[in-house]
């Protein structure tokens, strides 16, 4: 898999294909380049960087050699999954669009079910947030909480939110098991980090809650005991759910498509679509080489969808985040780090989370932690400066890989599972993809199917369209200058570092 996250060019140079190819592709969107699918150009030599990625700190110093690279940790030793070439047909019954857990999983699904499938993707297969993301497995709960939720839906919808979070996870549990997928789950448990006494008291009180309206369990870290879950001082104690854990998320992406392709679905890499278009009771899929006939689409592009898929484009904002892998430390050190090897979270608005490496001998930390668009020793002097806070002996130096990706986040903080103008729709997990995806897969293809168990507590939400959605990503980075702003400001007025 490329390492660079950028989008691809604009595609017009590509289509040297039929007026029936331009036609289709026009009912989404004229043939030209948006402004995420052409590279960003080196920048001019002393241009400064967004110095609220990261921390106060700009990275102005004198490591211009970088001793990182642009590359993906997932990727050492895990090739790209190479689907096998068929050639294409003229129709299917289902194309589902995008390649990563979610397309694999629902084209998997429907493969089994005797349906003709035909996966599409514009890069490798997996190549976006499915082999870019932590390898976090959790509950995934709703970013309201119990009390939000309840404000919001009342408490009889609130607890049913709350419990897909539960549903999700015991579902993927049994899917890794049954299927015996080789991606290195394991359920280590994750340590989340209060930063403030007023964080403590308030996320003790939500665990509370969940427990009795899920019974989730978690087990409360006294200040005195944090030594026992992590290395790092920055906390006044913290909460361990036990029931979260972690994986191996480019191994996880190649399990999912052997599986995909021994049902009997078709995955086609490197395979842009150009536009969707409804042609009587179904549609037509434009690609560079062709117009292909679906009965069905499915599209799960989440947070790489562009005007080409405009139906998830216009109901998701694209957040850049960014990954970085230590260099290798030893396992003594990383455990003196993650004295259980459990996944690390933190409380704030702009957090920073983290976890041992599966062989435990690197530490990954993930978050809006650099500009994904500065020069890579600027990244490692922005990562370096945000870790500090937590591990001051970490220097620049350290921080060997890094790459970039994105989440797809809603207005309402849910995902969605949806059909919009007879497309279904699957996506919008808000940073929380890994269980999300694989239970929404399942749910989706019950609901293809008719098949019973089939309803999910977000089926009535709707799935709302982004106000302004040319404006989003640039709200997006404003809100979390803004939300840093606050944090800042919040640890201070307490006496506390944060």
């Amino acid at each position: 898999m490329a390492d660079d996250p950028a989008e691809p060019p604009g595609l017009d140079v590509e289509l040297a294909a039929s007026d029936d190819v331009r036609a289709v592709a026009g009912y989404r969107v004229a043939l030209q380049p948006t402004r995420s699918q052409v590279r960003r150009s080196a920048p001019a030599a002393g241009k400064s960087y967004d110095s609220n990625y990261g921390g106060d700190d700009n990275g102005g110093s004198d490591l211009q050699r970088s001793t990182a690279s642009l590359s993906n940790f997932w990727n050492q030793g895990v090739a790209d999954f190479a689907p096998v070439k068929r050639p294409l047909r003229s129709g299917y019954d289902v194309v589902v669009v995008g390649a990563g857990f979610s397309g694999l999983a629902v084209a998997s699904g429907l493969a089994r079910s005797g349906l003709s499938v035909l996966v599409l993707e514009e890069k490798t297969v997996g190549y976006g947030a499915s082999s870019r993301n932590g390898g976090m497995v959790g509950p995934s709960f709703h970013e309201l909480g119990m009390v939000g939720l309840t404000r919001k839906y009342g408490e009889e919808k609130a607890r049913s939110i709350m419990r897909a979070g539960i549903e999700a996870l015991d579902y993927c549990q049994d899917l890794f098991s049954s299927e015996g997928f080789d991606c290195a789950f394991r359920m280590t448990g994750r340590f989340r980090g209060a930063r403030s006494e007023a964080h403590l008291r308030s996320m003790i009180a939500e665990c509370k809650r969940l427990n009795a309206s899920v019974g989730l369990p978690y087990e409360v870290v006294e200040p005195s005991d944090l030594h026992h879950h992590t290395g790092s001082r920055a906390y006044k104690g913290g909460v361990v759910y036990p029931r979260d854990g972690g994986l191996h998320p480019k191994r996880l992406v190649n399990s999912l498509a052997s599986r995909a392709e021994a049902a009997g679905a078709h995955i086609q890499a490197n395979t842009p679509v150009m536009g969707i278009m409804r042609d009587g009771k179904g549609f037509q899929v434009a690609i560079p080489s062709a117009v292909l006939a679906a009965r069905h689409v499915v599209v799960a592009t989440n947070g790489y969808s562009d005007r080409r898929v405009s139906v998830m484009n216009d109901r998701v904002v694209p957040i850049d985040v960014t990954v970085s892998a230590t260099r290798p430390l030893g396992e003594e050190r990383v455990r003196a780090m993650s004295p259980r090897f459990h996944m690390h979270g933190e409380s704030g608005r702009i957090f920073i989370w983290s976890r041992p490496t599966p062989d435990h001998t690197r530490f990954i930390f993930g978050g809006r932690i650099s500009n994904p668009s500065a020069p890579v020793h600027i990244q490692q002097q922005q990562i370096a400066t945000a870790v500090r806070r937590l591990y001051p002996d970490l220097t620049a130096a350290d921080f060997e890989q890094i790459w970039n990706g994105k989440i797809a986040y809603t207005t309402d903080h849910a995902p969605h599972l949806a059909q919009i103008d007879g497309i279904w729709l699957i996506g919008g997990y808000c940073g929380s993809g890994v269980t999300r995806s694989l239970y929404f897969a399942d749910k989706l293809v019950r609901k293809m199917t008719g098949q019973p168990g089939s309803e999910t507590a977000f089926d009535d939400l709707g799935f709302p369209h982004v106000p302004f959605r040319i404006f989003a990503p640039f709200g997006a980075r404003m809100l979390t200058r803004y939300y840093a702003w606050l944090d800042r400001r919040e640890f201070r007025k307490a006496g506390e570092l944060g």
